[in-house]
């Protein structure tokens, strides 16, 4: 007995009907998911310029530049400070400055005991 695809070609004409039925419907979700991702997470923030990520999303599908942009939009919120010294608390930049000093008196006490560069002349 030797096995053909007869007996399952129909099945296989359904799922492939099936599968072009389906699959655009999927793309389209993915699609219009992918566009409002940035937009709903600028808005879950309150970000005062969710509507602009929003478009910014949308037109970002269409050109693939922009999307990545919006969504690090989308995490920036204007007016919070960047974390950093010098954003700091006061008592964060005092305790950097004399580290600093400190890192400073060890470079001189290095550069103190490296022996002194001779000129030869020839």
């Amino acid at each position: 007995m030797q096995f053909t695809l007869q007996g399952v070609g129909p099945f296989l004409h359904w799922l492939t009907l099936g599968v072009l039925v389906v699959a655009p419907i999927l793309i389209a979700y993915v699609i219009y998911k992918l566009g409002s991702l940035p937009g709903a997470i600028a808005r879950s923030r309150n970000h005062p310029q969710a509507d602009a990520i929003g478009i910014c999303g949308w037109m970002g599908i269409i050109t693939i530049v922009l999307w990545p942009i919006a969504m690090v939009w989308a995490y920036l919120v204007p007016g919070r400070p960047v974390a950093g010294p010098e954003h700091g608390a006061p008592e964060d930049r005092t305790a950097l400055t004399s580290r600093l000093q400190q890192l400073s008196q060890r470079i001189a006490a290095i550069e103190s005991e490296l022996p002194k560069p001779t000129t030869g002349g020839a």
